[in-house]
């Protein structure tokens, strides 16, 4: 090999060495990057805290079925329309204005008998439910007892409500986010060390939410001479979470 032969080769190794060296560096600073750890701010004080506020509901929601059933299709949905009419004729002589009351669903569904080899149509069921809400929290036996005489053939139950939640609401927040605040200066004193500052305030927790008062399945034939069906509202409890994360402050 001659002297500019050689010359050549070791610029070419040397070359070459650094651009390895180089890339070797690049790619440690980048898997440096990926697992360089993240500190999370949950490694302050977090406290958790709940609200309760119970309230005397101001509406009642009664779901309100009509079923007929037919061995020809076309009378079965004509027994229940003219059926239906009727209770929603007595839901209106009750009281319940027109937005006030929604249909929930209707159904159309074949009837079979499937001890019959093969199984055989027999009929047919149609069922028609309407959801009422009572404003009038001293008229819902009332209402209860017309639409049952009026041809009703359930209702599947009460619950209680509220109109407005959003009062009750902002009351049980403010409770849950004193009760965390309270428990979060607890647990530094405890600690030995001062309450940094807030870093982080969160709405809700994994709790459930809160449902309607529920009176269960209720069926009432009363007659417009008998006495109205007694219906006792009951108090809501509305429910609220949250969660707050303070900076660890100085020990003490």
């Amino acid at each position: 090999m001659t002297n500019t032969q050689s010359f050549i080769a070791r610029n070419l190794f040397a070359g070459t060495l650094l651009a390895l060296t180089l890339g070797m560096a690049a790619t440690a600073k980048g898997q440096a990057d990926m697992v360089r750890p993240v500190m999370s701010i949950s490694e302050g004080i977090t406290a958790h805290g709940h609200g309760e506020v119970k309230v005397k509901p101001d509406i009642a929601l009664l779901t309100i079925a009509v079923t007929t059933q037919s061995k020809n299709q076309a009378d079965a949905v004509s027994q229940n329309s003219v059926r239906t009419t009727a209770v929603l004729k007595a839901l209106k002589d009750a009281g319940i204005a027109d937005k006030d009351i929604q249909t929930q669903s209707y159904t159309v569904q074949p009837q079979y008998d499937y001890e019959a080899k093969p199984p055989a149509l027999t009929g047919y069921q149609v069922q028609n439910s309407v959801q009422a809400t009572v404003r009038d929290l001293t008229r819902v036996g009332l209402v209860i007892d017309k639409t049952t005489a009026a041809g009703a053939s359930q209702i599947s139950g009460v619950s209680f409500d509220l109109s407005d939640r959003s009062k009750a609401e902002s009351n049980a927040l403010a409770l849950a986010v004193a009760g965390a605040r309270r428990k979060a200066g607890v647990m530094a004193e405890a600690a030995g060390v001062d309450l940094g500052r807030l870093l982080t305030l969160t709405e809700g927790s994994d709790s459930p939410q809160p449902r309607p008062i529920f009176l269960g399945a209720m069926r009432s034939m009363a007659a417009d001479s008998a006495p109205v069906t007694p219906i006792a509202d009951q108090q809501i409890t509305v429910t609220a979470d949250a969660t707050l994360v303070y900076a660890m402050g100085a020990a003490k």
